[in-house]
Parts: C-alpha cells; sequence; structure tokens
C-alpha cells in the first residue's frame, strides 16, 4: 500500500504552515527556506562562520532543475549550486546569494 505522501507534502509545504513562496523559472513555488550559519575550517586558531543557504521544497516543483538556476526567496537573490533528491517526493536544494 502506498503511503499517502502527497497530502503530507502539502500540508508541510503549505505559506500558512511552514513554507514560504519562491520565485522560481517564471512561477512561484514553495518551500521551507534555512539559512544555517555553520563553522568551517579556514586555518588557524579562529573559527569562521559561512552561511549555508538552502530550500526543502516538493521534487516535482523542480523537475528540471539546473546548476546556476535564479530564485528569489524573501527578496533576497539566491543561485542554485546543487541539489539532493531523497527518493520522497523531497529535494534539498543549495544555494548562494547573490
Amino acid at each position: 500500500m502506498a503511503l499517502p505522501l502527497a497530502d503530507d507534502l502539502a500540508n508541510i509545504f503549505d505559506v500558512d504552515e511552514f513554507a514560504t513562496a519562491v520565485t522560481y523559472s517564471g512561477g512561484t513555488i514553495k518551500g521551507i527556506f534555512d539559512n544555517e550559519t555553520v563553522p568551517i575550517d579556514a586555518g588557524g586558531f579562529v573559527s569562521v562562520h559561512q552561511e549555508q543557504p538552502r530550500l526543502t521544497c516538493r521534487t516535482a516543483d523542480v523537475p528540471s532543475i539546473a546548476e546556476s538556476q535564479a530564485m528569489v526567496i524573501g527578496g533576497v537573490n539566491y543561485t542554485v549550486q546543487a541539489w539532493i533528491e531523497d527518493g520522497t517526493g523531497v529535494t534539498v536544494v543549495q544555494l548562494e546569494k547573490v
């Protein structure tokens, strides 16, 4: 029996719940935006932190995703750097601020 993931994803990616609207590929998709700041090793003794913006969205919303495509989230421009499809209908898109 198939799991009702489509219904669950619709609830998770609802802008009235957890998601935000994203301008992408001439339209609007919904996703959960995260811009975690993580430490990176730059050598030496001082810790350096870097933002790692990413968008979690439905795989069906980004069927032809490609590197360097543009996304606008909260009025900020980003480009696609990489993406990972998890096999459940969800894709995590790694972004870079323009």
